[in-house]
């Protein structure tokens, strides 16, 4: 019965330890949602780009690229920390497929990145 204690008890303390290692993985921020959503063709231009995270992130890139190449853009979510961030495309975005490539640092140091298509119907 002892054995059986010991060995309980020896599992017992390798599970707290192995939860209060692992318990920094569960604190990344992660992606909620995305404006205009992944593969969404939308009938009209979007007047901005929007990214939702459940913890603040700052971003270190955005960038867009378009049927033409690189979009400019007149206000980007770069260098702020937030749980929101938007970007205004300089121009009426055009008729074609757009991708949104981002990267980001949340607040405990875990870098991010990503990216989403979005379609602008004719």
């Amino acid at each position: 019965m002892i054995k059986t204690w010991g060995k309980q008890v020896f599992l017992a303390g390798g599970l707290a330890l192995l939860g209060l290692v692992s318990q920094p993985l569960w604190a990344h921020a992660h992606l909620i949602d995305q404006v205009p959503a992944e593969g969404e063709v939308v009938a009209e231009p979007p007047e901005q780009l929007e990214l939702r995270f459940d913890s603040p992130i700052r971003i270190t890139q955005f960038e867009v690229h378009g049927p033409q190449g690189e979009i400019a853009l007149s206000d980007g979510p770069v260098g702020e920390m937030g749980e929101h961030h938007e970007a205004v495309p300089a121009d009426v975005l055009a008729p074609g497929e757009y991708r949104v490539t981002w990267r980001g640092l949340a607040e405990d140091g875990h870098t991010m990145s990503g990216d989403f298509r979005f379609t602008v119907d004719d």
